[in-house]
């Protein structure tokens, strides 16, 4: 949590005349940059989750303002773990649709207070001017993506640069929980980790899931993919994509690698039996129980554990029924 930012007004007096930016144009050579630098475009539709965060947000900037600079909120989490996709959320959001000015700056690694304030200028559909004169007793937000400068004394011209009055609000970007620290006015928000079953409504738009045939199969393995995604969006993401451009046999390697270490051991364990070889699930059960493969639980019993794991590679078609009363398998 962090204190209520009170500015010096002495220091701020006197910093004025180098951080009133005027606008001049600039040109950025920095080729990654450009790769990387992200817009406030946003389509609604295809973000999973977040809600509660977005409301959240939006009540910490427009919360009644006992100080007299601005509202500066850090957003701070793992990288790729949907950050910018909130900011895009709020700085889209009808709460501030009505607002006199708002403003996205891509701050990237390379941090340059005159191109920050630049940005800024340019969105405003003016070509020269002085942020505090544009922006003085106007309702403004102001969304800061990714910086990644860590000098305090460069994050406090930042603060001061943008500290012009009650209205102005702006929302920070970083995976650095010390960034956040240093530029927040108020309290930071932490993002937290998506839940597997988000991962796993992201996983699911990313490969057509309802227009799918194969959705049973699909859904068994993009479920075991998605416990395995460290709750990070875009890794869902990526894997979606992944998974909707393989075949079934690259399918079954990547779900082998994505399967948790306990399953790994209890299906590498069936490649002592020939391929298609008829197993009496009781005796493979027993078996694994023998070799110490099952950990005891506190919910379940070893051989409910066996079961529930025998279901799930059966579900992955890593095993398959045979027409006797055993259970016949398949590598990948």
């Amino acid at each position: 949590m962090i204190d209520e930012f009170q500015p010096d007004s002495k220091q701020t007096d006197g910093n004025k005349d180098h951080l009133k930016f005027k606008f001049e144009p600039y040109q950025r050579n920095d080729i990654e940059y450009l790769e990387r630098e992200t817009t406030s475009k946003v389509n609604k539709a295809d973000i999973i989750g977040r809600d509660k965060e977005r409301k959240r947000v939006i009540a910490s900037l427009s919360a009644s303002n006992n100080q007299e600079g601005a509202r500066i909120l850090p957003i701070f989490g793992l990288g790729g773990i949907g950050k910018t996709t909130l900011a895009k959320l709020i700085f889209n959001d009808i709460h501030f649709k009505d607002y006199d000015h708002r403003a996205w700056v891509y701050v990237s690694q390379v941090f340059d207070l005159r191109r920050i304030g630049n940005t800024i200028i340019s969105q405003f559909g003016v070509h020269n001017g002085r942020l505090h004169e544009l922006l003085d007793d106007k309702n403004t937000l102001v969304i800061l993506d990714d910086p990644w400068e860590k000098d305090d004394s460069q994050l406090n011209k930042l603060k001061l640069m943008l500290n012009i009055c009650s209205k102005m609000k702006v929302l920070v970007t970083t995976r650095d929980e010390e960034i956040a620290n240093s530029i927040g006015t108020i309290t930071t928000c932490k993002l937290s980790p998506l839940n597997n079953a988000m991962c796993w409504d992201i996983i699911k738009k990313c490969i057509n899931f309802e227009s799918r045939d194969d959705q049973q199969q699909l859904e068994q393995i993009g479920q075991v993919i998605a416990t395995n995604c460290g709750g990070v969006s875009l890794a869902a993401q990526a894997l979606g994509f992944m998974l909707s451009r393989m075949d079934l046999k690259e399918r079954k390697e990547l779900t082998y690698i994505a399967m948790p270490q306990y399953l790994k051991l209890c299906f590498a364990y069936c490649a002592i039996f020939p391929r298609g070889h008829n197993i009496a699930k009781d005796n493979l059960i027993h078996q694994w129980i023998a070799l110490d493969f099952i950990k005891p639980s506190n919910m379940f019993s070893l051989l409910q554990l066996c079961e529930k794991y025998v279901g799930q590679l059966l579900g992955m078609s890593f095993l398959q029924y045979s027409k006797l009363t055993t259970v016949s398998y398949n590598l990948p």
